[in-house]
């Protein structure tokens, strides 16, 4: 269903002060992106939880905004508004988000034995997911200390980032960050050994 997108024009991004900013950001200064992001991250968290329609969804989806937003303001180039630039970075990473759990939540329910047999080419559609969720068993064992504790209780056991948060005695960004990098190992992991499986699945 399309989302109806907010008003954005409250925030002053066309100010000198902005624009001086953005280009100290843009610039590699530390100091300025934290600037940057506290002064985004509150309408950032408004828009997610509009778009998620979920407390947890949204602060995991105003994360990954942040973190994105620090790998790509330079491609920024001002050609529209920022916050409506920004917009359209958040309901992208909500989007994602939520495809991808959707496939996440289906290979998990779709796993195989770890005695299946192993992964060959020019399989169907529904043993394609069945062996990948194979894979994501098999390399999760590969991972190493926190990030196979948070990816254990994240994606195998289903548990919010605020719950292992507590449980692990660590902030809820640290257990968002381990468990993207857990993610991007794993991923990797298959695409290293079995990149056919991949083709066309954006996990």
């Amino acid at each position: 269903m399309h989302q109806q997108e907010l008003p954005i024009s409250d925030l002053r991004d066309q100010d000198p002060e902005f624009g001086a900013l953005l280009q100290r950001v843009r610039d590699g200064s530390a100091a300025a992106f934290e600037e940057l992001a506290t002064r985004v991250q509150a309408r950032v968290r408004r828009w997610a939880a509009r778009l998620t329609r979920d407390s947890d969804d949204a602060e995991d989806v105003a994360q990954l905004v942040l973190l994105r937003l620090h790998l790509r303001v330079r491609e920024f180039e001002g050609r529209s508004r920022f916050t409506t630039w920004l917009y359209r970075m958040t309901r992208n990473v909500a989007l994602n988000r939520r495809r991808s759990e959707a496939r996440r939540a289906r290979l998990l329910r779709e796993a195989i034995d770890p005695q299946a047999p192993p992964v060959t080419q020019g399989v169907d559609r529904e043993d394609q997911t069945a062996r990948i969720a194979y894979l994501v068993h098999f390399y999760f064992q590969e991972l190493r200390g926190r990030q196979r504790q948070i990816f254990e209780l994240s994606d195998l056991q289903g548990k919010p980032a605020t719950e292992i948060a507590e449980r692990l005695g660590v902030k809820p960004v640290t257990v968002r960050v381990s468990l993207l990098r857990a993610r991007r190992t794993i991923r990797l992991r298959i695409l290293e050994e079995h990149p056919e499986l991949l083709e066309g699945y954006d996990p």
